[in-house]
């Protein structure tokens, strides 16, 4: 009887949740448009970024069973511009273990000795996670540019017995001519290098760790040679994602050092922290792997595991940044890392432009529809001024139950900031927040700001400064340029519709 019972809830439950889903409201509304999203269900961090045969591939992590985390497998997204999307079937479903994060090698010599050796070849290297047990790295490939993969028989590829391990992520390092795999011990603030020349084999080289911000574990590192504007010379970096600007909220970091095929340098003093991106919603951002001309770009997941099952969406969960390329280049700070969008959108022919005019207060742009509630860019270049806070507005102008997000720049503190207190619905505590980034001494004052639905990116000082936010609007919105507390004179006002 008991044993009846326990069935006739847990059927009720999975009814109840079932009829709450076919319920629920769809939002297209929010639905970015060059945002990558899944149709429906749960997505977070992006794994396997590669381009192969004039396509860029996104694989995610993803549940294809639910709107919210569970059953995790890889899902799978093709484009060849970057903004257009094809959502193709799942690629690496889960079994006993989940399909954890990783990242896709293109295997164009066949050293692993794997799969069809007259067709390309790709390998996918990700963690297995068996829930409480332990974390391993395991092997597939595919011979379809990633449609169907084939599970290794002889895996896991790398275990060393630890209950959280995870994260691998590879690059081929022409000096040792060997193959460098990145991966996370989390608890414990490190990362390992590993070498192989197959794929298969893997044998530990070095270890880094405990430097920089070690509040929150480590996991998604990533290692990559980049290039140092204005010079011939190039620099390692290792990125990670962990503690963010915000204490007990998850963020990127990064260290600039050298890498001699076997060890990471990081040049910096331990202590010294370098974040990513100073939103909520950034997170777990890895390069794309056989870029052209050996150009490094990656793009991250847009959401917060603060609030990560609270997002409003439906049938969608999650979704992920624009790509942005990635350089270093010399600061006041010593070397930063620039963000640039890909493809750069403000290359195109601006749908509006203005120049060398002065504000005080509020001025709408009215006029331009695309403007409301749809897909833009905004770049404003400012000059001096007396004006205590200056930049963007977006919302309504009523005076009982205002709808605003601003994004601005704040003289006083000299910060970056997105404030979304009263952005629309909240979906949890702490959603309602202002989140800063510090001004770079000597940097122009120069703001580019993506609004797509539901997702602002905002990158400041020519992409040194990264702020990334989620919002969700309830009304209709207008479009105002501010200046508070004093005259600003604008250098130049541009906008791009993106159609």
């Amino acid at each position: 009887m008991k044993v009846k019972s326990t069935l006739f809830i847990l059927t009720l439950i999975a009814f109840n949740s079932f009829s709450q889903q076919l319920t629920q409201p769809s939002t297209e509304n929010w639905r970015p448009a060059i945002h990558f999203s899944p149709q429906k269900n749960w997505t977070n961090d992006p794994n396997g970024l590669i381009y192969i045969n004039g396509y860029y591939h996104l694989f995610f992590q993803h549940n294809p069973k639910g709107n919210e985390w569970g059953n995790m497998s890889w899902g799978h997204a093709k484009s060849k511009d970057l903004l257009h999307w094809e959502e193709l079937p799942v690629a690496i479903p889960n079994g006993k273990e989940f399909i954890f994060s990783g990242c896709v090698v293109y295997d164009k010599d066949h050293v692993s000795g794997l799969g069809d050796p007259a067709k390309p070849l790709l390998i996918a290297i990700y963690t297995a996670d068996y829930p409480y047990t332990r974390e391993e790295q395991h092997l597939a490939y595919s011979n379809d540019e990633g449609v169907t993969w084939i599970k290794y028989a002889q895996n896991p590829v790398l275990n060393i017995n630890l209950k959280d391990f995870r994260d691998p992520n590879i690059m081929y390092h022409a000096p040792s001519k060997q193959f460098v795999m990145t991966v996370a011990k989390p608890w414990e603030y490190t990362v390992q290098f590993y070498g192989s020349k197959d794929l298969i084999h893997w044998d530990l080289l070095s270890e880094f760790g405990k430097q920089g911000d070690v509040d929150m574990i480590w996991e998604c590192p990533s290692l990559m040679e980049l290039t140092v504007e204005h010079s011939k010379e190039t620099k390692w970096v290792l990125a990670l994602s962990s503690q963010g600007p915000y204490k007990k909220a998850v963020g990127m970091q990064y260290f600039v050092g050298n890498f001699d095929g076997k060890n990471f340098v990081n040049e910096a003093p331990k202590e010294q922290v370098n974040y990513v991106d100073y939103g909520r919603d950034f997170y777990a951002a890895v390069p794309f792997y056989n870029t052209v001309d050996k150009e490094v770009f990656w793009l991250g997941w847009m959401l917060s595991w603060s609030y990560a099952k609270e997002q409003p969406t439906f049938p969608w969960k999650g979704q992920m940044s624009l790509p942005r390329t990635l350089s270093l280049t010399p600061t006041s700070q010593g070397l930063k890392l620039r963000q640039v969008l890909k493809p750069d959108l403000t290359q195109l022919k601006p749908s509006f432009e203005a120049k060398n005019f002065v504000l005080k207060g509020r001025k709408v742009l009215s006029g331009m529809k695309f403007l409301q509630s749809k897909t833009y860019v905004i770049q404003l270049k400012v000059d001096a001024g007396n004006a205590k806070q200056w930049g963007i507005e977006l919302g309504d102008e009523a005076k009982e139950n205002p709808e605003l997000t601003r994004i601005a720049f704040d003289e006083k503190s000299q910060d970056w900031f997105i404030d979304r207190r009263l952005s629309g619905q909240i979906p949890a505590p702490g959603f309602d927040m202002i989140q800063s980034a510090p001004f770079i001494p000597g940097g122009d004052k120069v703001m580019q700001l993506v609004v797509d639905r539901s997702t602002l990116e905002l990158l400041a000082q020519d992409g040194t400064v990264a702020i990334s936010s989620l919002r969700f609007p309830k009304k209709k919105e207008t479009v105002r340029l501010v200046s508070l507390g004093g005259e600003l004179r604008i250098k130049e006002l541009r906008i791009w519709e993106i159609k």
